[in-house]
């Protein structure tokens, strides 16, 4: 038995120690009205979750205020929650909201804000840090909507005395009530008054003009700091000999008309129901900083007082001290009737959700067959769905089209008896394909028509196979682009080919003079011999295999030219070293003839291959290097330069890298993507093709990648191409 009490002993200290709290912070001091309610609303929550506690603190800042009360103050709470842990904090009013704030890192760390009552909020205020855990409230007092419920109420007002003192709350409106006010200067005048010696209010009230009203904000302290208790503020408003409206509706029923109110209990049951919201889980970006409207309130004795009917207030509006209700005229009746209300609910309550779901499902059912409508009237393919006895059960608009029928014409027709002339060739496309098939459809009078065809089975409620949807894309235009396209390709590439012959026959001809120098020294030679001597079958013989050497050479040569204009018709593998040596034979005479030195380093010495169209490689090859050979010679028209164009080779597992470089004039960095595009030419008479034509076939034939580089002195083009598959 010991130790049973000894073990419940432990289990509710332990609770007490670990349980689930909430940290209640006022600003101002426990039976303060406005704290009172707002105590009311938070608690009146807390009574939905009793797991959780609730502990209250008040910093009665509405009675004193200095700093060094609030540096003890700081000093205080640090020592009372230096080991506390709470699920949320809850805020109320500016003080409160701004300690919290400020001391957030240091007191509650990792701990969600939700404040309340907090006029004048500014979400600048909230840095990175603090916007990850405060969300909350704002106390928004309507001074519009006060003002027009004055001159609607008592139409004749000449001037609206705005009673209210200088505390931090009541200062954080003046400038809206200042505003507002310009509104109505051709009404009535609005004074503010914060300067109030509350011994002396009476002196001044005794001094408003006729038909002046009172618009009562807040009022804690008056001009001498001096704390002013509810009951006097009853006593004035009661004696008052104006009408007095007020912005909070914690002074209803203590004298005044009433007004549009901020309600205390509010903005705490908003606050504590966030912070709930915050406990169970919910992040703080989907909890919103609010701002609850105001409502109308008023006392129906003062309302009575001067003369003023409830049919004339605003609607809707809570009346206090109002005319007989319905429930204490008819008590009787609606006793009997709350006594069968339970019944009457439940079966109310049946038959309701039972028509709000019927009627619901109709409207999925609408909203669905609409949506349904117009997907498949504004997909650009024909679509049919077949039973599995190949009846069509329905189409979209454009398979009408193109049968040229209308749908009650097609819908319920057996898919032969509608399709006669190629059913058959969309039968045989596979169906869940992953890949779509093409079928040609010939129509009388008509084009032939190029489909891309696929079929999937859907299912019925049973998950069985109810019968077959096709899909039927006219992809004949596609098809003619896309041949167009290749068409367009080719003569690119064959026209940039042709603009480089020009530059290859000078080569082949500078080539040529050094071999028919040699064969007329032969014959020379020759002439001299047979003068002095007979030639034997050898001499004969010696002549003509040197002859024969020259003529292999210059054979060679043709032989190397006509092979760089075929147009390679397939894509093979290639040695790029041995393509690029094989180039260079042919225009290296060329660019020598510009004093032009052309290196290739290549560190690694093992073959090179690449997957691609070989002459055409050649041909971007040659394209860049005849750029880099103009680029040289324009520069040497204003100053020297060395004339040399560095070839780079190399490689890793995947690709082959290629880098051209120059030492000429160079890319603006302006035109280092543009060069690319066609009919982009530097230079006076280009075409622009050249290095459009480069990409093209690099990029779209080969699937690699040509990009332009600014270099110190001069340009570089890179060219990155896929290695063939296999190569070491």
């Amino acid at each position: 038995m010991k130790y049973l009490k000894i073990l419940i002993i432990l289990f509710f200290y332990s609770s007490f120690l670990y349980s689930d709290e909430i940290l209640l912070i006022h600003s101002y001091n426990k039976g303060l009205k406005w704290s009172d309610g707002i105590s009311r609303g938070i608690e009146d929550i807390m009574l939905k979750h009793p797991q959780y506690e609730l502990t209250t603190e008040y910093m009665d800042s509405k009675k004193i205020e200095s700093e060094n009360y609030f540096d003890e103050l700081l000093d205080l709470y640090r020592k009372k929650f230096r080991n506390r842990q709470y699920n949320a904090i809850i805020v109320a009013d500016n003080y409160a909201y701004d300690f919290v704030l400020k001391y957030h890192r240091e007191l509650f760390p990792n701990t969600p804000v939700i404040f309340c009552g907090v006029e004048n909020f500014n979400p600048k205020e909230l840095d990175t840090y603090l916007k990850k855990y405060v969300t909350g409230v704002i106390e928004y007092k309507d001074i519009r909507t006060n003002l027009e419920l004055i001159y609607q109420l008592f139409p004749a007002t000449k001037m609206v005395y705005i009673i209210s003192d200088d505390a931090y709350s009541s200062l954080a409106i003046k400038e809206q009530i200042i505003d507002e006010s310009n509104n109505f200067q051709d009404k009535f005048r609005v004074v503010f008054d914060n300067k109030i010696d509350f011994n002396k209010i009476d002196e001044k009230i005794d001094k408003l003009p006729k038909h002046s009203v009172i618009l009562f904000t807040s009022f804690y302290r008056d001009m001498y700091g001096v704390y002013i208790p509810y009951h006097r503020l009853r006593s004035f408003f009661q004696r008052s000999k104006f009408p007095v409206f007020a912005l909070n509706h914690i002074h209803l029923g203590e004298g005044i008309i009433g007004g549009y109110m901020i309600n205390p209990y509010d903005q705490g049951a908003l606050a504590a129901k966030k912070a709930f919201e915050l406990i169970n889980g919910k992040k703080i970006a989907s909890v919103p900083i609010e701002t609850p409207s105001s409502s109308y309130f008023f006392d129906n004795n003062i309302l009575r007082k001067y003369g003023i009917p409830l049919s004339d207030v605003p609607s809707p509006a809570e009346v206090i001290n109002g005319v007989e209700s319905f429930y204490e005229k008819h008590r009787r009746f609606v006793e009997n009737a709350f006594a069968l209300m339970p019944l009457l609910l439940l079966l109310t309550t049946i038959l309701v959700l039972n028509i709000i779901k019927r009627i619901s499902l109709e409207k999925e059912l609408l909203r669905q067959g609409k949506l349904d409508y117009v997907l498949l009237n504004n997909i650009q393919s024909a679509i049919f769905w077949k039973a599995n006895d190949g009846k069509i059960l329905g189409c979209n608009d454009l398979l009408c089209e193109i049968l040229e029928r209308d749908k009650i014409d097609i819908i319920g027709k057996n898919v032969q008896e509608i399709m006669p002339g190629f059913c058959d060739k969309i039968q045989e496309v596979p169906l869940d394909c992953p890949t779509s098939a093409e079928i040609v459809m010939k129509m009388p009078f008509k084009d032939k028509i190029i489909f891309s065809v696929r079929r999937t089975y859907y299912t019925d409620e049973n998950n069985q196979e109810a019968g077959v949807v096709t899909i039927l894309t006219d992809v004949t235009e596609k098809r003619r682009i896309e041949t167009e396209r290749k068409r367009h390709e080719q003569f690119v590439i064959q026209r940039s080919k042709q603009s480089e012959v020009g530059e290859m026959i000078a080569s082949i001809a500078h080539q040529w003079k050094t071999p028919l120098v040699e064969i007329s020294a032969i014959a020379q030679e020759l002439i001299y011999k047979r003068r002095k001597k007979v030639l034997g079958e050898e001499d004969t013989q010696k002549v003509v295999d040197d002859i024969m050497t020259q003529v292999k050479y210059m054979s060679n040569t043709i032989d190397d030219f006509r092979q760089f204009i075929k147009p390679s018709s397939t894509q093979t593998a290639f040695d790029v070293r041995e393509a690029i040596d094989t180039l260079l034979s042919v225009v290296n005479h060329n660019v020598k003839y510009n004093y032009i030195t052309i290196n290739i380093v290549q560190p690694s010495k093992e073959p090179l291959l690449a997957f691609g169209y070989p002459n055409e490689f050649k041909q971007c090859v040659l394209n860049i290097i005849n750029n880099a050979k103009d680029s040289i010679v324009k520069k040497r028209e204003s100053k020297n330069t060395d004339g040399i164009i560095e070839i780079e080779l190399s490689n890793d597992d995947t690709h082959i890298y290629l880098s051209i470089s120059d030492d000429g004039c160079g890319i603006e960095k302006s035109k280092l993507e543009s060069i690319f595009d066609p009919f982009m030419s530097t230079k006076e008479h280009g075409d622009g093709f050249g290095l459009y034509m480069a990409r093209l076939i690099i990029e779209d034939k080969m699937g690699g990648k040509i990009i332009a580089k600014q270099k110190e002195n001069g340009a570089q083009i890179c060219i990155t191409i896929k290695k063939a598959k296999g190569a070491a």
